[in-house]
């Protein structure tokens, strides 16, 4: 359901217009990337930092303290698979989550000899 989170964020409730774009920067942090709602609980956005790498963080938000969202702009790949990136802006005091996948490894060996005496 990535299709356009603006409209989905829209359905649930009516998002702020902003006109002044100073009251907007006092109220909320902007976040840029490509969208997708949470398919489990439509309460939550998460946003992809950054949707061209094959890794890195994404961040989860309520959509309740989102304030205002506008698409900036359209990417395709190589292969013809095109998304939608969009700045969220989310209401200041808001509660977060950054997620950061890894590959989960023993590296005891490469730091053995920093913990000997």
């Amino acid at each position: 359901m990535t299709s356009d989170i603006i409209e989905v964020i829209s359905e649930n409730r009516e998002l702020e217009k902003y006109r002044d774009p100073n009251r907007l920067l006092k109220e909320a942090i902007p976040y840029v990337g490509q969208p997708k709602q949470h398919e489990g609980n439509p309460d939550k956005i998460y946003i992809r930092l950054n949707p061209l790498s094959s890794n890195g963080a994404f961040l989860e938000f309520k959509t309740k303290d989102v304030v205002f969202a506008e698409n900036v702009k359209t990417v395709s790949q190589s292969d013809g698979t095109a998304f939608n990136i969009i700045k969220i802006w989310i209401r200041k005091g808001s509660i977060g989550i950054k997620m950061e996948p890894f590959s989960v490894m023993d590296f005891s060996e490469v730091f053995a000899d920093d913990f000997k005496d």
